[in-house]
């Protein structure tokens, strides 16, 4: 005989859902801080981002965290990003596609050094360009989630093409090819897939 759980009463459906559309966006900036990885030990830039007022889905992970009915309120790691940060050719590149990308969404600002990644970071304007990212799982099966792919500047992301698709050995291939050859509907979202505690 299946057992009611205790809570079974109490925990909402969210039958309305709606994924984050792929491609670009209109986002702004909620937290950016550097972060050190207690596992690798790594430094990066932790660019915690919504999607803007005006954009096609407004306000989308703010939307999600107010909808979230679990104890302990989770902001969806779909919408973090790490920029690493080092002195390699592709970390500083990676960093430097990023700065860009918001000095070059909000007019008249420039990235000043000498100050604080924070104050200087958090309400401003960025394009958001999401992705396919496969991941495995507690069963073993693949499915994908819908993550933050790519940052760009604001005016360059009506038009964006889906960027690649990310597979688990993590190889990439073109998102029409994986659709195509798919042979489940695996595209699923799972909301507190590493989500974490709230970031800002």
């Amino acid at each position: 005989m299946l057992k009611k759980p205790n809570n079974y009463e109490n925990v909402q459906l969210n039958e309305d859902f709606i994924a984050i559309e792929l491609g670009g966006h209109k986002g702004v900036i909620k937290n950016a801080e550097v972060y050190t990885s207690e596992f690798s030990g790594k430094t990066s830039l932790k660019v915690c981002v919504d999607t803007a007022k005006d954009d096609k889905q407004p306000e989308y992970f703010a939307e999600l965290y107010k909808n979230d009915n679990r104890e302990n309120k989770k902001w969806s790691s779909s919408a973090i990003r790490y920029v690493s940060l080092g002195d390699e050719e592709n970390q500083v590149k990676q960093l430097k596609s990023f700065i860009t990308a918001v000095e070059n969404s909000n007019p008249g600002f420039t990235y000043d050094w000498n100050k604080d990644e924070k104050t200087q970071l958090k309400d401003k304007k960025i394009g958001l360009v999401f992705a396919l990212e496969e991941y495995e799982d507690s069963e073993g099966k693949t499915k994908t989630a819908r993550k933050l792919n790519q940052f760009r500047s604001i005016d360059k992301v009506d038009n964006v093409k889906i960027p690649k698709v990310k597979k688990l050995d993590g190889s990439l291939v073109e998102y029409e090819e994986y659709i195509n050859n798919k042979p489940t509907n695996n595209d699923v979202v799972e909301i507190a897939l590493d989500s974490e505690e709230m970031p800002f």
